[in-house]
């Protein structure tokens, strides 16, 4: 009777090897920026800031972390690249709106053409409010955000914005208010472990004096009956920054 060719368990378990090392080399081939730094947001909206690590991104990935040591040497780098891929997305989708609708955006004022900009990033930044203070934290530095902005700062320049030397200030200042005004809004008290630990308002103006309490009626009138509205608030301050802006 001929015998039956047995496996060795040792040629089987090198084939495995090899395949798995084929696969993560491939996944390593095609890693770019972007998918690095898409992920690792993505990571920080799933899990918060703070579960963000190379180690962490590596398993996302599918990767060692030297597959991308190239784009990603350190925890400083993968923090700067988070912050980039927010602004990215935000001046990317600002742009490419200019670009569809160039007539309208041509006979803007500079004023109008940075509010569109200031709301496009808002919206962005509330759609990650775990990356907020991240964006707020760490300055326009990087190449890619640098690149950006010079096209956003290109096409004011069309608008008739009168002090070309002063545009990167204004920029500055409407970056800086959304991403404050953002961090407000959606970003919880340092510290708190849940909203259950965030301090009631309710309970201080429960506390005060009736004295004060009717000084500061004018002042939290609207919020007691439910009227305030984050979104309208950001706009009217984002308009007086703007008008105000000489």
């Amino acid at each position: 009777m001929p015998s039956k060719s047995l496996k060795s368990p040792a040629g089987s378990s090198a084939k495995n090897a090899t395949k798995s090392l084929t696969k993560t080399s491939s996944k390593s081939r095609t890693l770019s920026k972007k998918k690095i730094f898409s992920t690792a947001l993505a990571l920080v909206d799933e899990k918060g800031l703070s579960s963000l690590s190379l180690r962490a991104l590596g398993q996302r990935l599918g990767v060692s972390q030297a597959a991308f040591y190239r784009h990603v040497p350190n925890k400083s780098a993968l923090l700067e690249g988070v912050s980039e891929e927010v602004l990215r997305r935000a001046l990317e989708s600002f742009i490419s709106g200019i670009e569809r609708n160039t007539e309208v955006y041509g006979q803007m004022s500079w004023q109008n053409y940075l509010r569109a900009y200031a709301v496009s990033l808002h919206d962005t930044l509330l759609q990650h409010p775990n990356a907020i203070m991240l964006v707020l934290t760490h300055p326009i530095s990087t190449p890619g955000q640098l690149s950006l902005f010079a096209k956003m700062l290109a096409n004011l320049s069309k608008t008739g914005f009168s002090a070309p030397l002063d545009m990167l200030g204004i920029a500055t200042a409407v970056t800086v208010y959304t991403t404050g005004f953002s961090a407000s809004e959606a970003v919880p008290p340092v510290g708190s472990t849940s909203e259950e630990d965030a301090p009631s308002l309710s309970e201080a103006i429960e506390s005060l004096p009736a004295d004060e309490l009717d000084s500061l009626s004018m002042l939290i009138g609207d919020i007691m009956e439910g009227k305030w509205n984050f979104s309208t608030q950001f706009e009217r301050g984002l308009d007086a920054l703007l008008q105000g802006w000489k």
